[in-house]
């Protein structure tokens, strides 16, 4: 009894498990307005899903000239979200019509775009008793601008010999009944399958079926043969069905036809071969209305399948009431709607884009927070006669050419910037810094993966003192926030880290000669959302890293010039949690990712020292050479539909070679103030994964006065407001200075007020 429970449940999950493969989901429908005279025929999408195209089987216009529509989607592959692109930026099928050389374009049917974009084919779909069946091609100048579309060639049954036989449509005095209605061409333009409608009486009667042809010239549709010994013979013949648009998935290895009349199905054929219909399975038949609810489709005619094929299209043709709807559904599987057959994998740049944010991220995390603590370091080196002064930092880093606008940065979280001073300045021994940062990046798109934007903001806060022999040791705490936007279809990257930081820096024989050391660790928690074909994918990730530096460097005096030439070494290890995206059975299980820093750098800096009686002026700058020695991470995964099969992709990020450079300037002044300026440009050299970025370092330091308190606040959205405040207790009174500033408009929103108050 046992064993017959366990094999009741085993069949029962198997049950499960493979209805679960095959989920097709409603989303969405939308209507389109079409003046009642036509049929939505045709639907295609561009490459990123971003324009939808549609084809009408009669035109809507008085002098009878068909087109295709053009739709802007603000959401790739959503329906929804689209928005007629206008009059202008449709095809005018009679475009580049010559009487003496083609028919007329009408009656179009089914549309499909070279893999390029740079062809449109559709057909002249057959009327009853007219041999007027026809297979276009039309040429754009642009890919996917159907605004520039061109009628370039012509292929028929009357003087193609390939058309003109019982398989494609031309049986004696019947051949007038068949019709050609669906297209669809293989990537490399060297297939085209084209189905038929055999309707009529006599021989030609239940000849439906889907024919396969050969270009010998790619895409050139004059050089079309008939495959005799493949082709589909639809088991759904007659005029009861009707087979309609058809579409190929994005390997080959299968094909789907809908049928118009009858019940609202689409068959889904698997090939053995890619392109090849010599031999085929049916899979199966999908009824649209039993995954409708309160929704019924009559009369499908255009179907269209996402890029990678997690969403499906259907039209459903109710030309009567001048209303053409287009429906949506999303496949847990890609381009598989029937439960038996198995799911097909496919590769995404999404997914490899953020794997590479990932990798990135950790690796500028731990420079930036290696930079934070060596800009102290150094700062205090440079100004060690005024210990007292300490200093808060501004991080601007831009990228490209944005150093030219700085007032109109987006600054949007910005965190409060504190310096406070221990009551007894004689008796002090710890000092306290802060450095806030805000980065702006954008990484161009790749053959394997998407353009990312990058946009961070951290906070540092530090402590530190002089040790024994003039040495240096403190600690930092640095908070980030990085948000990384991958390509247009609303994939992101939300990323919290956090990493302690122990620096020192101490003599080696004398004053001049130094060793700093490094050492710090850190938590990465990331929220992901990777969107693919409009389905979104969820997902939470947490990493930890350790990492290390060590820099030697001299100091060389020369009247008032000093020479610093030095050498670091930084090494540093990020290990990404295992992940899986769990939204349905598409989504993938990503194992641990080992993010490795290996870094070489030799720099020579320079101080001048121009100080006078009343000013302490110092200028600074630097050459540094940075060999970026490990720059790969493997990025292995799985599907959870097959947990068997993994892929793995190896991911190549920065570059060998880098040079950065910089200028900078220290001032102090008189009363308790003191300044510095640095700008930085960080460059790749002979690299494919070619970058640049400017960095503005603004450093502010101030002495409060005994008993004092002051904080300087930068914070804001679209206007980056400051605000300075000054606290001191005065005999048991409680002095408070604010001022206000907006800093990109001076003066234009500038407030102050004091306010003096007892607590009793």
């Amino acid at each position: 009894m046992n064993f017959l429970k366990k094999i009741i449940v085993i069949f029962f999950f198997l049950i499960h498990s493979s209805i679960s493969l095959a989920q097709v989901t409603h989303v969405d429908n939308q209507t389109f307005e079409d003046g009642g005279s036509s049929f939505l025929n045709g639907i295609a999408f561009n490459s990123d899903g971003t324009k939808m195209f549609t084809s009408y089987l009669f035109s809507t216009d008085n002098d009878d000239i068909d087109f295709i529509n053009e739709y802007d989607l603000s959401t790739p592959f959503d329906i929804s979200t689209h928005t007629y692109a206008g009059d202008s930026e449709r095809c005018n099928l009679a475009n580049g019509y010559d009487s003496g050389v083609h028919q007329k374009p009408s009656n179009i049917g089914d549309i499909t775009f070279s893999s390029n974009g740079m062809h449109i084919f559709t057909l002249n779909r057959g009327t009853n008793n007219a041999d007027n069946d026809k297979l276009y091609r039309y040429d754009l100048t642009k890919p996917f601008d159907v605004s520039t579309c061109t009628l370039a060639q012509q292929a028929d049954a009357e003087t193609s010999g390939a058309l003109n036989d019982w398989r494609s449509g031309a049986v004696g005095d019947n051949h007038k009944y068949h019709h050609m209605q669906g297209v669809a061409i293989s990537p490399d333009g060297t297939k085209v399958f084209i189905s038929f409608n055999g309707t009529g009486g006599g021989a030609a009667n239940g000849k439906d079926g889907i024919r396969e042809y050969t270009l010998s010239t790619p895409f050139d549709i004059t050089t079309l043969t008939h495959e005799d010994d493949a082709g589909i013979l639809l088991p759904n013949s007659g005029s009861s069905e009707n087979p309609d648009a058809i579409h190929l998935s994005a390997d080959g290895k299968r094909i789907f036809v809908v049928y118009h009349s009858g019940s609202a199905v689409v068959e889904q054929y698997s090939l053995s071969i890619a392109y090849d219909t010599t031999n085929f399975t049916l899979d199966g038949a999908f009824d649209f209305n039993a995954a409708i609810s309160g929704k019924t489709i009559k009369q499908a005619r255009a179907l269209a399948f996402s890029a990678l094929g997690l969403k499906m299209f259907v039209s459903n043709d109710r030309h009567s009431e001048g209303i053409e709807t287009i429906y949506e559904f999303d496949l847990s599987c890609p381009f598989n709607i029937i439960t038996s057959a198995s799911c097909q994998t496919y590769k995404s740049k999404e997914r490899t884009s953020i794997a590479e944010a990932q990798a990135e991220l950790a690796k500028r995390t731990i420079n930036l927070s290696t930079n934070s603590a060596l800009n102290r370091l150094k700062w205090i080196r440079r100004n060690q006669d005024k210990q007292n002064l300490s200093n808060q930092n501004i991080k601007l880093n831009f990228s490209n050419n944005l150093i030219s606008s700085i007032s109109q940065l987006p600054i949007s979280s910005f965190k409060q910037i504190v310096s406070k001073k221990s009551k007894d300045k004689s008796g002090q021994k710890y000092f306290y810094w802060s450095e806030g940062s805000v980065s702006i990046g954008r990484v161009g798109d790749t053959s394997i993966s998407s353009t990312k934007v990058v946009e961070a903001n951290s906070l540092t806060f530090g402590f530190d003192k002089f040790t024994e022999k003039k040495g240096i040791q403190g600690y930092a705490f640095r908070f980030g926030n990085d948000e990384t936007t991958l390509g247009i279809n609303g994939s992101e990257l939300d990323t919290e880290t956090f990493n302690i930081t122990y620096y020192s820096s101490a003599p080696m024989k004398n004053d001049d000669k130094l060793i700093d050391r490094i050492f710090g660790i850190g938590k990465i928690r990331s929220d992901i959302l990777t969107v693919i074909d409009g389905q979104h994918f969820p997902a939470d990730r947490n990493g930890n890293q350790i990492y290390g530096t060590v820099k030697v460097k001299d100091e060389i005096k020369r009247n008032n010039l000093i020479f610093i030439p030095s050498g670091q070494f930084d090494i540093g290890h990020t290990l990404l949690d295992r992940y899986e995206e769990t939204v349905n059975n598409n989504g993938v299980i990503v194992d641990k990712q080992h993010v490795k820093t290996k870094n070489l750098r030799a720099t020579l800096a320079v101080t001048q020292d121009l100080s006078n009686d009343k000013y302490e002026f110092k200028r600074h700058g630097k050459i540094e050479y940075l060999a970026d020695l490990d720059r790969s991470s493997d990025f292995k995964y799985n599907y959870i539909f097959d947990k068997e099969t993994k892929y793995a992709e190896k991911l190549h990020t920065g570059s060998l070679h880098n040079i950065n450079a910089e200028i900078g300037l220290d001032i102090v002044f008189p009363n308790r103030y003191s300044i510095f300026i640095i700008y930085e440009r960080n460059q790749t050299i002979k690299s494919a994964h070619s970058a640049q970025n400017d960095n503005l370092y603004i450093a502010i330091g101030y002495l409060p006065y005994e008993g004092a308190e002051y904080a300087f606040t930068i914070n804001g959205s679209e206007n980056l407001l400051s605000k300075l405040e000054f606290k001191k207790n005065i005999n048991g009174l409680n002095l408070s200075f604010n001022f206000n500033d907006d800093l990109t408009n001076l003066g234009d929103n500038r407030e102050a007020n004091i306010a003096l108050n007892k607590v009793f």
